[in-house]
């Protein structure tokens, strides 16, 4: 940015290049962490991060890290940051689960095979063994998958 700097007596106007900062304590990596890393609370620490050159979704507490998985690397010091973290994958690939079916009057379970892997929110392809059929269904936070009519 460019600050305007003037006065009237005697005239002049001088243009002044200006950095702007605003610091936060903010989550940093404590050690060099290579992509794929699930983060634990060894590996995070607080240190002062200018709010204003770093991308938006810093982190202020570090239990909005620990156990996610960090996408890429970071070197010791670096802001972790929301976007470059994923959640851990919660249903496997041929894993057993738990199918909830619900609408507004009912709720229906079986069980189903997963045919991908999904986290949390992740929209999976499932099989109804008995029928063979394959349905999507949302992974949920109890480690199975549902469907809301």
């Amino acid at each position: 940015m460019t600050a305007k700097v003037s006065c009237q007596d005697p005239s002049w106007t001088l243009y002044v290049p200006v950095h702007l900062r605003a610091w936060v304590n903010a989550v940093i990596a404590a050690t060099n962490l290579p992509p794929n890393t699930t983060l634990s609370a060894a590996q995070l620490t607080s240190g002062r991060v200018d709010q204003l050159a770093s991308n938006t979704g810093l982190i202020t507490d570090p239990r909005q890290a620990q156990g996610k998985i960090l996408r890429i690397g970071l070197m010791a010091g670096s802001p972790v940051l929301s976007s470059l973290l994923d959640l851990p994958i919660s249903v496997h690939r041929g894993q057993n689960i738990v199918l909830t079916l619900t609408d507004q009057s009912m709720t229906l379970k079986t069980t189903a095979m997963a045919m991908e892997d999904g986290r949390v929110g992740d929209s999976i392809s499932v099989q109804n063994p008995a029928t063979q059929k394959t349905l999507r269904a949302t992974v949920s936070r109890d480690g199975g998958v549902e469907i809301k009519f």
